[in-house]
């Protein structure tokens, strides 16, 4: 029988509200049925349902409520009417609710649009929100703490969130590449937030420990120092304090600690894909304005995080990413150095090993005849000692040099395991055994990693001080981690992800600018990191083929067993059948129903809970908890994933039993698993169900058997030992092996690097002797822009010859630099820092042109769009100025914001700087 209004408020709204902190029998507090004068009785009776006040007895917020099967939307012209008529007895307009005991829709009525809420705000939060709307000032133009952000960019990213939330948006996205300052960024906009009066309480979250340690130190600390802050635990909460920090590990435990409406703005870092999937539930339990901070490049980001933040359009409200981040000399961009060994090529075969090789592998007991393993398995199935001596080889041989040039400079190694770590550090130990204290293996398991009473942690210690040069790392300094002075990345692992291999990338971008420590510099100077690749990683792939598809194991189990069901759907009273039924209740009943994402949907799935729904299953139903119920078991709390693994397994066979077809391999994998727990010997004797996974006839188990397999043995699985190891470890003499060639000249004509790069240096060296711009710099003179435009020029005509055709792609290939200009690739092959990048040339010959007129920041936004055009392009005609992608402008915006005569001037500009 559905509820009235009456029982409605009764049994669900006051109770929601007594959450909320709101003392319902203090009629100083809340008043129940209060008469609105200036209504007619009808249709309404003129009778608000609740009235909320604060301690001077003004209406605080007003309380509508329908009974459960009507909308609470219904009621929004009577609470519109409420809300307008209290506010001309009291000095401000009371905060709205409309409730039907399941859903809570909040309205500040005329200044936003209505949105469901988590739950009531507390009398705290709802006087805190009336104090920053009596007094909160524009955004927009709250003016910017230059001491926090000093650079144009970062000014920008803050106006362009400011608009983007001046406009009635809640969420916001800032795309900013690793290094130019996401941090700072984030600090400046609390400053503006906090002294525009539209923020008082504050969270910023991060995923790991040492990033939240540092936003609280090196953010708030050194930025907000006046400001109460604190770091959240699940045991220790102080609601006293402005600014908070906390993991998201953390507010996962502990949110609904906070009422929704207790923050005003939350700031997520590194908000990408991960994100959306981990922490839906406590997105939405909270009603703040939030942000979200990424260095993932804008088309590596997933839909589901634009959404999330209120991009529907897939566009970052503001982006600046690396590329525009190194032509602006705010980051350094990498070279890149691959090589490959030849077991790395060809693989470990024992048939191509020499007589000597496999006598050797025969005098310690293997069987050269059983070796078979390809390159990719190398280090994962099986380890070569040479093939490390080899790689420390080309990395001490390659690598950028501290200002001694005796030892390498910062360096980060990636490695795939633990166990590949320390087995990197012990070889380069024992070749190097004169370098000590150089290298450090910094894992999850090391010891005295983070700082603690011991002082500075093993990560602090290779930040500060001179040695160790070289951190060995699995995971642990993928991301979070600043040290400006690393100029070697050295991959010994494939990354396949490309979001991955952009953080990874991101460790060694800080420029000059920001490094103390000068002397563990190339020369002193940081113009440049270097990648040194052993594993062929694609550092210019554009995005993920395809994202992997990543269930939580209770949504699997779900659907398998709703599989199962369907199986069963001819004969409802089969004892399968009912168990499947049985089975599916039971992992119904993990959903958290008082979580706020299933509170929103619980009208439309409400049905599923009741037995009248299972009396009868179609493929209907089926279809609808598929689609509505099993998404949302990723909501369940305490889940044994050892357990629920292998329940999933079991489950998969039962289906593949009714199918007739059980895959061996998946009867393999539930009987090691079974082996693998204590005392199997013993439960074999004692437990039919171990005696069954470890027997044939497994594979023709009934249901029943299956499923008692399950209750028996699937929470034991947590115990399970290790499968024993199969990993080989040998030492086998191995070689780099880099063989590259480059195409030239109209049929592809293959040359040997040595070659093609002696033809560039002749040439170079024949237009260093003649050009203006470069015998100025040898005599000490001051070079012109126009000078350097012309070199650009000249370089682009004699190296772009059929006999070199010099490209990005072929000074990639053969000097391991990444540059898009010939400027720049002569300031490296002759070592001058004086010669800039021609994109700095044009970026100054704007800069020229902006400072000469007195522009607005419209026209002046529109031209940087322009020179960016401009440099893609290297020319520009009068047509360009109409094309995409200056269209985002509007159409024919160029006549828009300039007149014919200023078009004319900067098509000259572009003209003088054409190369």
């Amino acid at each position: 029988m559905p509820l009235n209004e009456a029982q409605t408020r009764a049994l669900h709204i006051d109770p929601q509200l007594r959450a909320a902190d709101w003392k319902l029998n203090d009629r100083t507090q809340v008043r129940l049925e209060v008469p609105v004068d200036g209504y007619d009785a009808e249709p309404w009776n003129g009778v608000s349902d609740y009235c909320l006040y604060d301690p001077s007895g003004n209406v605080l917020a007003v309380v509508e409520a329908k009974r459960c099967t009507r909308h609470p939307r219904e009621a929004d012209e009577q609470l519109r009417h409420y809300v307008t008529e209290i506010a001309k007895k009291q000095p401000f307009a009371p905060f709205g609710f409309m409730a039907n005991g399941h859903d809570i829709w909040f309205w500040e009525v005329g200044l936003a649009n209505p949105r469901l809420v988590a739950g009531f705000f507390a009398p705290s939060d709802l006087e805190r929100m009336k104090f920053l709307r009596q007094n909160r000032r524009p955004l927009e133009t709250t003016p910017i703490n230059s001491s926090i952000v000093d650079r144009a960019y970062q000014h920008e990213a803050i106006r362009r969130l400011a608009e983007a939330f001046a406009g009635n948006k809640r969420r916001a996205l800032l795309v900013m590449a690793t290094g130019t300052g996401k941090t700072r960024v984030a600090m400046s906009l609390i400053d503006v937030f906090l002294r525009a009066h539209q923020a008082q309480n504050v969270l910023f979250l991060a995923d790991r420990d040492a990033l939240v340690d540092q936003t609280l130190t090196d953010g708030f600390k050194a930025h907000l120092p006046n400001e109460p802050r604190d770091r959240i635990y699940t045991h220790q909460i102080d609601k006293t304090k402005r600014l908070f920090v906390a993991t998201e590990q953390t507010l996962a435990l502990c949110y609904s600690k906070f009422n929704p409406g207790f923050f005003d703005l939350i700031i997520f870092d590194e908000a990408h894909r991960s994100l959306f999937k981990r922490f839906t539930e406590v997105i939405e339990y909270f009603d703040a304005r939030m942000i979200g901070l990424t260095a993932t490049p804008a088309n590596f980001i997933n839909r589901d995080t634009f959404r999330l933040f209120g991009c529907d359009t897939n566009v970052p409200t503001f982006l600046y990413d690396y590329p525009q981040a190194v032509k602006e000399t705010f980051l350094v961009d990498f070279s890149l150095y691959q090589a490959h060994t030849v077991f790395q090529r060809k693989g470990i075969k024992g048939v191509d090993l020499s007589e000597e090789d496999r006598n050797t592998l025969a005098e310690q007991g293997i069987d050269p005849d059983s070796l078979d393993y390809s390159g990719t398995e190398i280090e994962v199935e099986v380890s070569n000692k040479d093939t490390l001596r080899k790689q420390w080889e080309e990395v001490m041989e390659t690598c950028l040099k501290d200002q001694s040039g005796q030892l390498p400079g910062k360096t980060i190694i990636f490695a795939m395991t633990k166990k590949h770590a320390h087995r990197i550090a012990e070889v380069f130990e024992e070749m190097y055994p004169q370098h000590v204290g150089v290298v450090q293996v910094i894992t999850s398991t090391t010891e005295r990693v983070r700082d603690g009473s011991y002082g500075d942690g093993l990560i602090t210690k290779f930040k500060k001080n001179n040695l160790p040069r070289i951190a060995i790392s699995v995971d642990m300094l993928d991301t979070g981690i600043d040290v400006p002075e690393v100029v070697n990345l050295v991959f010994m692992k494939p990354v396949q992800s490309r979001i991955k291999l952009w953080q990874m990338i991101g460790r060694g971008t800080r420029n000059q600018q920001a490094c103390k420590y000068l002397d563990r510099l190339p020369d002193g100077k940081k113009t440049e990191f270097k990648i040194i690749d052993f594993w062929q990683n694609d550092f210019n792939k554009k995005a993920d083929d395809k994202q992997p598809i990543d269930v939580p194991v209770l949504v699997s189990v779900f659907n398998t067993r709703l599989k199962i069901l369907e199986r069963h759907l001819p004969d409802h009273t089969a004892e399968a059948f009912r168990q499947s039924i049985t089975d599916l209740r039971a992992m119904m009943a993990r959903v958290p129903l008082d979580s706020f994402p299933v509170k929103k949907v619980w009208l439309q799935i409400a049905p599923a809970w009741q037995d009248d729904f299972w009396t009868l299953i179609t493929p209907a139903k089926l279809e609808f908890l598929r689609l509505h119920i099993a998404p949302l078991l990723r909501f369940a709390a305490d889940v044994d994933v050892a357990a629920e693994t292998f329940t999933h397994k079991v489950e998969r066979l039962k289906l593949q039993i009714l199918r007739a077809t059980p895959s061996p391999q998946l009867l393999q994998s539930i009987a090691e698993d079974v082996s693998l727990l204590p005392d199997i010997a013993e439960r074999v004797r004692t437990s039919p169900s171990a005696a069954l996974a470890l027997s044939t006839d497994l594979a023709t188990a009934t249901p029943a058997q299956l499923t008692q397999i399950i209750r028996d043995l699937a929470p034991q699985m947590k115990n399970r030992r290790d499968r024993p190891s199969a990993f080989l470890k040998i030492d086998l003499p191995d070689f780099i092996a880099i063989h590259g060639h480059i195409s030239v000249g109209e049929g592809g004509h293959q040359i040997l690097i040595e070659e093609y790069k002696r033809r560039v240096d002749a040439r170079v060296l024949e237009i260093v002797e003649k050009h203006p711009a470069l015998a100025a710099l040898r005599e000490g003179r001051e070079v012109t822009d126009d000078q350097l435009v012309d070199l650009e020029r000249t370089l682009h005509r004699e190296l772009g010859r059929d006999d070199i055709q010099l490209s990005s792609r072929n000074i990639r290939l053969a000097y391991g630099l990444r540059v898009d200009n010939f400027l720049a690739f002569l300031r490296h092959l002759l070592a001058i820092d004086a010669i800039p990048d021609y994109s700095q040339v044009v970026q100054r010959g704007f800069e020229r042109h902006i400072q000469a007129h007195n522009y607005n920041a419209e026209q002046i936004r529109f031209l940087r769009s322009v020179q960016e055009v401009f440099l893609a392009k290297r020319t520009l005609v009068e047509a360009d100025l109409y094309d995409p992608p200056l269209t985002n402008f509007g159409r024919n915006a160029v006549e828009r914001f300039f007149t014919p005569p200023e078009i004319g001037d900067l098509l000259q500009l572009t003209q003088s700087l054409a190369a």
